[in-house]
């Protein structure tokens, strides 16, 4: 099965689920950039060499061959390549790259998550016609995350107390902020002056979560306790106040997170308050 979203000219992407043993032959034009991330059981042989469920493929000007032995689920996003140049920042390696090229990157745990979520709750699982320009502006800082984590050995030298200065002022903007469902991470970064990779790892090495995943929770337990507090409201209400917009998807998020839906929620809280 293939998921293909084509938001304009300079960004595609597609999610496909492979059986093993299915030879994929490809070529990227050079000029364009093909990010792969694939997830199976074992490793994947691309062009060679055998990756990780963990590892990206980034190339330009190249054919692809990949070759599995087990189930994978493929995230494959195409870009125009001065677009992508256009939207990664000075720092990243990949920006330096010139002509036909290929690299292999393998960043943390977190960034690997924060890619797969990103593209599933803003492509693959958004109702037809909402993938829009606020999606492919998520999808790129996630990809300029990735990107910025082969410069990963800088980090390890930010010292204990500029990493909780970070996540501390982080928290303090995020609650001045959390009824604003544009603000998140980028805006975050934007205001503290660090990059999106700086801010990721001072939240895993302090909170042990992702700067994303932080605002979402921060968010669900705003939302949760407003309904709880007025279970006689409208549930779009609390979902609105906590920066969630569209209500299906933060039903969905609510009931991943605390294993109910908001209407039951509600509905449990309703019965115990009168009128």
């Amino acid at each position: 099965m293939m998921l293909q979203f084509q938001f304009n000219d300079r960004v595609a992407l597609s999610s496909c689920n492979r059986p093993p043993l299915v030879e994929q032959i490809g070529y990227v034009p050079s000029d364009k950039i093909m990010l792969i991330n694939i997830q199976g059981d074992s490793d994947i042989l691309i062009n060679g060499r055998y990756v990780n469920s963990g590892s990206f493929h980034v190339s330009s000007g190249k054919p692809i061959h990949a070759i599995s032995k087990s189930m994978i689920c493929a995230y494959i996003v195409t870009l125009d390549r001065d677009f992508f140049l256009e939207h990664i920042t000075e720092g990243a390696k990949i920006k330096s790259l010139k002509g036909v090229f290929e690299t292999f990157i393998t960043p943390s745990h977190g960034s690997v998550l924060d890619f797969q979520k990103t593209v599933l709750q803003n492509f693959v699982d958004s109702p037809p016609g909402e993938v829009c320009q606020a999606s492919t502006k998520r999808l790129m800082g996630s990809i300029q995350e990735i990107a910025l984590s082969e410069a990963d050995g800088v980090l390890r030298v930010l010292p204990p107390s500029t990493r909780a200065y970070i996540v501390d002022r982080s928290c303090e903007l995020l609650f001045d902020n959390f009824s604003n469902e544009e603000f998140g991470v980028l805006e975050m970064c934007n205001y503290l002056k660090v990059s999106r990779r700086t801010l990721q790892y001072s939240f895993e090495s302090v909170m042990g979560m992702s700067p994303s995943n932080y605002v979402r929770t921060v968010r669900l337990n705003v939302a949760r306790k407003l309904m709880l507090l007025s279970p006689h409201d409208k549930i779009q209400g609390a979902a609105l106040d906590a920066g969630f917009s569209h209500l299906g998807r933060f039903s969905k998020y609510y009931q991943d997170f605390f294993g109910e839906l908001p209407s039951q929620t509600v509905g449990r809280v309703a019965n115990r308050v009168p009128h």
